[in-house]
């Protein structure tokens, strides 16, 4: 994980509401180890890959938590029942952490966004675990998969890699134990 310092970001908070933010990305970050920090949109960010997975930031009377999402707040509009929500924010106290149980709900909802917003239009596949590694990465052609593809397990040990060729497995397939020694290989 890279090491952006969020402290610096709210250092100009009062130290109570301080505790809140850093404990509200502390939480997330338990929930996503593999998620990556930033700063995007001048805001402390997680990342998934190339996506946003959450942005949480400070203001004078309350704390915010961007799930990245607008769709978010309407998919979870009964469970938020009790927040100041708008499209992209969900607000919360200044002195306390996001709730973790609503975090995790909120979090692993825009995860599965993130991971039906594959393929792109060029082609680009990944698939992530609910800890936020990459499960599968390759690219599509049209409608089928195509070129080489990746395998991943949840502790982001490569698994197995190969190529497919519209949407066939072909050439040579090799499995790896998660110590990366070849297990088999599969010519097709």
């Amino acid at each position: 994980m890279t090491t952006v310092n969020f402290q610096a970001v709210f250092k100009k908070f009062p130290k109570e509401q301080q505790k809140a933010l850093l404990a509200t990305i502390a939480a997330a970050e338990a929930l996503f180890p593999r998620a990556e920090r930033a700063i995007a949109w001048g805001m402390p960010t997680l990342k998934i890959g190339d996506d946003n997975l959450c942005h949480v930031m400070g203001f004078k009377s309350h704390n915010s938590l961007f799930p990245a999402s607008g769709s978010i707040a309407e998919h979870l509009e009964k469970e938020l029942a009790n927040y100041s929500v708008s499209k992209g924010t969900i607000q919360f106290g200044l002195d306390k952490p996001f709730p973790k149980p609503l975090l995790k709900k909120i979090l692993l909802t825009r995860l599965e966004h993130i991971n039906t917003s594959y393929p792109k239009k060029n082609g680009v596949f990944i698939e992530y675990y609910k800890n936020g590694g990459i499960k599968a990465e390759g690219k599509y052609k049209g409608s089928k998969i195509n070129g080489l593809w990746k395998f991943y397990r949840i502790d982001g040990s490569i698994m197995r890699t190969g190529s497919f060729k519209d949407g066939e497995q072909s050439g040579t397939w090799t499995t790896y134990a998660a110590n990366g020694r070849v297990v088999k290989v599969t010519k097709f």
